[in-house]
């Protein structure tokens, strides 16, 4: 694989992968303040600091993890690399890179979606207007997905496009479940509980589709169990670990390209964690350091890739 097509690669996974964050960055800002409106206290806004291990940033230049400042820092902070600004930015400039493999319409899209981000004031982030705010700037990433589904043409690109795409959303689907992990362990039956798997099952437009498949289902392992290894819900870990093996198995056939060493380790390690699950005995602590295990391992296929397909050192073949 040549330098020059290293680079292109490497563009738009990270298209992919940053229009992906700025999505689910903006379901898990939503879902904070949604789930604290029957909280005598309000959202707790350092969860999401703590989420993303980002508090030694927040902290150089904010005093307190109040609403405006968190809400600041993760949807219009340039200086934050995990905002939605900064995403959405960093898409663009990728999308530009490879202007001639992508279609007049995505590139007319993200450049709708970062004229949408510039133009967000403070008032679009207050409590009261953050719903209204996330689910737009959700619509504007699901349209540009849906013009990529639509348009992009299925060569190579296209492949590492994929794979951008799924470990992105299977890292940030473990996110949104650990931001509701404790909440989900509520005294079964309680009216409260409900209306928290409610609004997790929502947040990731899985409400219908759950209901479906386990109509009588109350239990807080029934809902992350669903969230995690469900094979045909989008959003699901295991359906995005299933289209990472197909893509990387599609790009070891294209010609010049063999299995590399590294990057299938990575993904078999990460294939081994979701086989051995969580047990019926699920609770807080361990649901959440079975996501911390996804995500690291989710993290160390991302970097295989990297090293296989994305360095300049890559070799031809």
């Amino acid at each position: 694989m040549s330098n020059l097509l290293a680079r292109f690669a490497e563009n738009v996974f990270w298209l992919a992968r940053y229009i992906e964050r700025a999505e689910n960055v903006a379901r898990i800002l939503d879902i904070n303040e949604t789930y604290a409106r029957d909280h005598p206290d309000g959202p707790d806004w350092k969860r999401v600091l703590d989420l993303y291990a980002d508090f030694n940033r927040f902290s150089e230049t904010n005093e307190e993890a109040d609403a405006r400042s968190v809400l600041s820092f993760y949807v219009t902070d340039r200086n934050n690399p995990t905002s939605i600004m900064s995403g959405l930015s960093e898409a663009r400039e990728n999308a530009r890179s490879v202007r001639h493999l992508i279609s007049t319409e995505m590139w007319t899209q993200i450049n709708v979606l970062h004229g949408q981000i510039r133009a967000i004031t403070a008032r679009d982030i207050r409590p009261s207007s953050l719903s209204r705010t996330a689910r737009s700037i959700v619509l504007g990433c699901q349209t540009f997905e849906g013009i990529a589904e639509g348009t992009f043409f299925r060569s190579e690109p296209w492949l590492f496009y994929h794979l951008g795409k799924y470990i992105e959303r299977a890292d940030q689907t473990t996110r949104i479940l650990d931001m509701a992990c404790d909440r989900l362990f509520i005294e079964e039956g309680d009216a409260i509980a409900w209306v928290h798997w409610n609004v997790l099952l929502r947040s990731v437009s899985g409400y219908h589709a759950f209901c479906a498949c386990h109509p009588a289902a109350t239990s807080p392992h029934e809902i992350a169990a669903f969230l995690l290894y469900d094979k045909e819900f989008p959003r699901a870990v295991s359906l995005c670990v299933a289209r990472l093996t197909e893509r990387l198995h599609d790009i070891e056939k294209r010609p010049g390209h063999q299995r590399r060493d590294n990057v299938e380790e990575a993904r078999r390690d990460l294939e081994f964690l979701l086989e051995t699950g969580v047990d019926k005995r699920l609770t807080a602590r361990s649901l959440h350091s079975h996501l911390d295990k996804i995500q690291s391992a989710l993290a160390g296929l991302s970097e295989a890739v990297g090293s296989a397909y994305f360095s300049s050192q890559t070799q031809s073949g």
